[in-house]
């Protein structure tokens, strides 16, 4: 687990101090009962608490963002948690305060208090005489919580040791602060009785550091382009190119033996497997590309030496390379270990590709291997990578109420989102409420038979030229079907869900009532995806000339995780597949073949990841204890099987 790692390494206060200091110093039980709770939301023991530092950063990016569905079944999830969040946040500043690892913040909290106040209270309705539109205070509140400096007096350093801590959310809560600060400074003459309680400067928001630098491919050398894109067009020669090109050959006289062997050549010893989808090879061949160059080459210095693709495949910059890529990972609480991830498998992969079958150099592919070798303990292919699945079936088998959650998540999410809509007075609201009825629907879909997030997102209702729409109602407000052909699916097989029930009422309210009210709200005018936005998608297949008018990933992002904290799962929309394939398990115990028909799998992969050691025999334990506390769930999966 990522924190594992961060943990073993972290100097300073643990979490047992802190618990031992909350209980002498007085705290409340309600904040004592918090804190105890962290370890069961991380998957750890009581006795595994000491693993816990005590930080605020790590807290914020840890803690904080964990699920809470394991800790609590309050009907409002989300208020629990933010509560329950607010209760140990304000305990370890003052835990950190008494250690003197930060001064007090009394004073500083009055300061921001005092300009909160005033903004909250002439926001409203600009065109109706407020000075300021409902909201604009709200990046305040995160900064109060958090900084350690009174409001006038809060500089670049703080804002930018508050930007390290904080997590994507609250970063985008820090840009829109910077706005705001920039905003009202300049309206000082409308507001003076503000102008004392803002910063003194305005702010620059950093460069993220988590990720890697940016490299678009238009910034490289036109010349290298070039060369790359004919080195790529060779690589990814098809069948028909190749009979093409040995015709050409024999019309220029060469041998039969030598265009033969030639072509031996450019196949390789093993039996190449073509793509299927040629953009999206294009895009991994270009991405592992400039991923091999970024550290090699400087921002400063340019790309200067460099003409042709062969200069790129060197050893000090696959080696460069690797040792960013890990320690990219390892400094980052948010992104995954690096020998938990696939990206050094994908590049190795793609690069391997390239130098095998379009630069066609033995010494070239002979370096890739080594450097391979040398990081072959974070070289995990997507196969290996089973630790995701198996945290998921052990979270079920501990927290059997999260099954029922899991299988109940579209009526509650409809439940939800209707009384929140019925109560919602402004767009805010209302824009909420619907993204929750979106939420519900696509939990729909993914307790019926998990899609994976690419079919899931990309599902269509209606269709277009020559791109087939995925949803059909059978039966309104009853039966959907979903199908996806062969070649809109990863492993090429045609895929269709049916929706039924309850679940097909859930889809029903979204598709054809709430879906028009969102559109409408956010100026959509049209789009044929059951998922509408403004967005391109990002990997077009080659078999569809797929359409405009998707969500783009950071919108389906927001939306699940609006979902998941009204739910405390902590799954993402690919985490929904083991998660039906532990129930399915637990409903048939070892019937792997089920799980693999049922997530679109071969046997073999269902296997690997949910058959390792006592797999079957947690599957019966699941089954016993969910039959135990909910005796109806399984009534309900045999239906949809």
């Amino acid at each position: 687990m990522k924190h594992d790692r961060t943990l073993t390494t972290a100097a300073g206060p643990i979490f047992p101090d802190f618990l031992q200091w909350a209980k002498e110093a007085g705290e409340s039980r309600d904040t004592i009962l918090e804190i105890e709770k962290v370890a069961t939301r991380l998957d750890l023991t009581d006795e595994e608490l000491d693993l816990i530092p005590a930080d605020l950063s790590y807290f914020e990016k840890v803690v904080a963002a964990s699920p809470y569905g394991a800790v609590s079944r309050s009907k409002n999830l989300e208020a629990a948690r933010n509560r329950g969040n607010s209760r140990v946040r304000a305990a370890l500043g003052r835990f950190l305060a008494a250690c003197g690892q930060q001064p007090s913040d009394a004073g500083a909290r009055a300061s921001h208090d005092r300009a909160i106040d005033f903004i909250a209270a002439n926001e409203g309705f600009v065109e109706g005489g407020a000075h300021f539109t409902t909201g604009t205070h709200r990046p305040f509140l995160l900064v109060r919580a958090r900084a350690r400096l009174a409001l006038p007096d809060l500089d670049q350093a703080e804002f930018d040791r508050l930007w390290h801590d904080a997590t994507p959310d609250g970063r985008k809560s820090l840009r829109k602060f910077a706005r705001r600060v920039e905003e009202l400074r300049r309206g000082h003459n409308l507001w003076p009785e503000l102008a004392d309680l803002l910063p003194r400067e305005d702010f620059e928001v950093p460069a993220v550091s988590d990720r890697a630098r940016r490299l678009p491919w238009d910034s490289l050398p036109a010349e290298f382009r070039a060369d790359a894109e004919e080195v790529f067009r060779q690589t990814l020669r098809q069948p028909s190119d190749m009979k093409e090109w040995a015709r050409e050959q024999m019309r220029f006289g060469r041998s039969a033996v030598e265009i033969d062997a030639e072509i031996a050549a450019r196949v390789g010893d093993k039996k190449k497997k073509l793509p299927k989808n040629i953009e999206t090879a294009l895009a991994g061949y270009r991405q592992a590309t400039t991923w091999l160059l970024r550290e090699s080459h400087a921002p400063e210095t340019g790309f200067a030496g460099l003409g042709t693709l062969r200069d790129a495949f060197t050893t000090d910059a696959l080696e460069a390379a690797c040792a960013a890529q890990i320690a990219r990972s390892a400094a980052s609480p948010t992104l995954k270990d690096a020998d938990e991830s696939s990206t050094l498998w994908s590049r190795f992969t793609n690069l391997t590709t390239i130098a095998r079958h379009g630069l066609r150099d033995p010494e070239i592919l002979a370096r890739i291997r080594l450097v391979r070798m040398f990081h072959a303990d974070y070289v995990l292919s997507p196969i290996e990578m089973t630790a995701d699945a198996e945290a998921i079936c052990n979270r079920l088998r501990k927290s059997p109420h999260l099954a029922a959650a899991f299988v109940n998540a579209p009526a509650r999410l409809g439940d939800i989102s209707a009384k929140e809509l019925a109560t919602a007075s402004t767009d805010f609201a209302k824009d909420r409420a619907l993204r929750l009825s979106a939420c519900a629907a696509a939990y729909t879909i993914q307790v019926s038979r998990a899609l994976r997030p690419a079919n899931l997102f990309m599902t269509r209702r209606r269709a277009t030229p020559s791109c087939p729409r995925n949803l059909t109602w059978i039966a309104d407000r009853e039966h959907a079907e979903l199908r996806f052909s062969g070649g809109e699916v990863k492993n090429g097989e045609t895929l269709v869900v049916n929706v039924l029930g309850d679940d097909a009422k859930v889809l029903w309210q979204w598709d054809k009532v709430d879906r028009p009210k969102l559109m409408k709200l956010r100026g959509l005018h049209e789009s044929p995806y059951l998922f509408p936005g403004t967005a391109a998608p990002r990997l077009r297949k080659s078999s569809l000339n797929l359409p405009g008018g998707c969500m783009s990933v950071a919108s389906i992002l927001e939306l699940w995780d609006l979902g998941d904290r009204q739910l405390g799962l902590g799954l993402t929309p690919h985490q929904c597949r083991h998660a039906l394939a532990t129930l399915l398990l637990a409903v048939k115990p070892g019937a792997f073949g089920t799980v693999a028909s049922v997530l679109a799998n071969t046997e073999q992969v269902a296997k690997r990841h949910y058959g390792k050691d006592s797999g079957e025999a947690a599957a019966v334990a699941v089954r016993a204890a969910l039959l135990e506390r909910h005796p109806d769930i399984f009534a309900r999966m045999q239906r949809r099987t």
